[in-house]
């Protein structure tokens, strides 16, 4: 009888430590985005092909990784920003499940010393490239512009004259602006609105805001076809998305974070100009220890019952 008791129990045992193991899953396949970069303290941000902001990390001990959901909105590159160096983009390859993609960026300090003035390009999207071009007609500097959409440039007063800028991305209609040499300590200010290649017709927006209770968690707006139409990351409490009323008509918010259970909520398109908001809090997966501690003291329950026996 007591034989039997044992065998029991070693079989409750194996029961729940596969338990266990299997709560350590996250919805979705995932894989692992590795940015390498010299400049610790570095803020990298990963963008979507629809060139949203998926995550934005920052550069300790020469990296940071992002996990990325294999069957989510892919991944196209990353922007890579710090004090004091020009901020560069690098194209990234999305991993297949449980792989690693490594991309290495390389900052360039922005020179010092020197009689300097300073041009500010400010657009509307985020990793647009900027080519600053001199009056020989060659490239005096080139950047992309960060998560606000912005770059700076420290120009010599005594260098080749500049006379334009050239803003382009995929996806968008290049521009070009006129521009002058800054004068020494003094920041010339661009502001350029770039243009979709692909406009909607009808153009008429409005804001799907969704709120979560953590910090950059990815929010999948999914379309009445089953596709993902639009993507975000809970900043602040909060993903403010903005979509075409006159697009096709998303009806579900898809919420998930590592360490936590995908949520999904109804959600309705808003009118022009207007702001609907819903709440998608997330759940932390149990512990897979948790599970363990439980079995156990199972376990010196039932060994209780059998000595008594």
């Amino acid at each position: 009888m007591k034989k039997i008791s044992y065998l029991f129990i070693a079989l409750i045992v194996l029961f729940l430590f596969a338990g266990a193991a299997s709560a350590d899953t996250v919805g979705g396949d995932k894989g692992v985005i590795q940015v390498n970069c010299d400049v610790n303290g570095a803020s990298a941000s990963l963008l979507s092909i629809n060139n949203d902001l998926i995550e934005t990390k920052t550069i300790t001990n020469g990296m940071a990784e992002f996990y990325v959901y294999t069957t989510g909105t892919p991944a196209s590159q990353v922007i890579v920003s710090a004090d004091g160096y020009y901020t560069t983009s690098a194209p990234v390859t999305v991993p297949a499940a449980g792989e690693t993609t490594q991309i290495t960026v390389t900052l360039e300090a922005k020179p010092i010393g020197g009689d300097r003035g300073f041009l500010q390009v400010n657009t509307n999207i985020i990793g647009a490239k900027v080519d600053v071009m001199s009056i020989s007609g060659s490239v005096a500097e080139t950047g992309y512009t960060d998560v606000d959409g912005k770059i700076e440039f420290a120009i010599y007063t005594t260098g080749t004259p500049i006379n334009s800028v050239v803003v382009s991305a995929p996806g968008w209609v290049s521009q070009t602006v006129s521009v002058t040499t800054p004068e020494k300590g003094q920041t010339e200010t661009v502001n350029i609105e770039m243009v979709s290649t692909n406009p909607i017709i009808g153009g008429d927006q409005g804001v799907i805001s969704v709120t979560s209770n953590v910090e950059g968690a990815q929010v999948e707006l999914i379309s009445i076809s089953g596709d993902v139409g639009y993507t975000g990351t809970i900043t602040n409490g909060k993903a403010d998305i903005t979509v075409y009323t006159t697009g096709t008509p998303v009806n579900q918010a898809r919420v998930s974070a590592i360490g936590y259970q995908t949520a999904t909520a109804g959600v309705i398109m808003p009118t022009k100009g207007e702001t609907v908001t819903f709440n998608v809090p997330l759940t932390a997966t149990s512990s897979p220890m948790g599970f363990a501690l439980i079995g156990l003291l199972g376990v010196i329950g039932i060994i209780a019952l059998v000595r008594r026996d």
